[in-house]
C-alpha cells in the first residue's frame, strides 16, 4: 500500500493519465485541485496542461497508512480502518473522520469559492472515497464504493 509515500506515476499511472486527459479533452475545466504528491500532480498536468491553474490543496493528501506505508494489502484491515465508529488509528494510520473532515472543509470550500464552475480534483483513493460517500450520503457504508486508479466520476454540487 503506497499510501503518502511520494513517487513518480510508473507506466501503467501514465497511461491511466493520458486515457483520462482523452476523455475530458472536450470540457472546459475552469480550474483544477490536485493532492500536492508529485503522482498526483503528474496526473493533473497531463491532463489539463496549460488548460488552467493546476491548485495543489493538503486536503486531498492520501490517508496516511502510517506504519503500514509500503505493506501489503493482506496487513490492512478494511472494515477496522474504514469504520467512522471505531475510528481506529492503531499503527498510526490517519483516522477516518479525521479524513472526512478534511474531506468536508474542502468541499464547503469549493462551494463558497467556485459555484457554477467545472473543477477537476486529482486525488487519491481514500480521500476520493470519502468525498464520494459524503456528496451521495453515505458516510457510513463506506465498504460499498471504491475508486480504481485512473477513474473520473462527476458531481454537481
Amino acid at each position: 500500500m503506497q499510501g503518502r509515500v511520494d513517487t513518480v506515476l510508473n507506466r501503467n499511472g501514465i497511461r491511466q493519465a493520458n486515457e483520462l486527459r482523452n476523455k475530458l479533452k472536450d470540457k472546459k475545466i475552469d480550474v483544477c485541485f490536485s493532492s500536492p504528491l508529485i503522482r498526483a500532480r503528474q496526473t493533473a498536468f497531463t491532463i489539463v496542461g496549460d488548460r488552467c491553474l493546476i491548485n495543489t490543496d493538503d486536503r486531498l493528501l492520501e490517508r496516511s497508512l502510517g506504519l503500514l506505508e509500503g505493506e501489503s494489502k493482506d496487513t490492512y484491515d478494511m472494515d477496522k480502518y474504514w469504520d467512522t465508529k471505531i475510528n481506529s488509528d492503531d499503527s498510526h494510520i490517519e483516522p477516518i473522520n479525521d479524513v472526512y473532515k478534511r474531506v468536508e472543509d474542502f468541499i464547503d470550500y469549493l462551494k463558497k469559492n467556485y459555484d457554477g464552475q467545472y473543477i477537476l480534483i486529482v486525488s487519491h483513493s481514500a480521500v476520493l472515497r470519502a468525498m464520494h460517500n459524503t456528496l451521495s450520503n453515505h458516510k457510513d457504508n463506506t465498504e460499498s464504493f471504491n475508486i480504481g486508479n485512473g477513474s473520473l466520476e462527476e458531481f454537481d454540487v
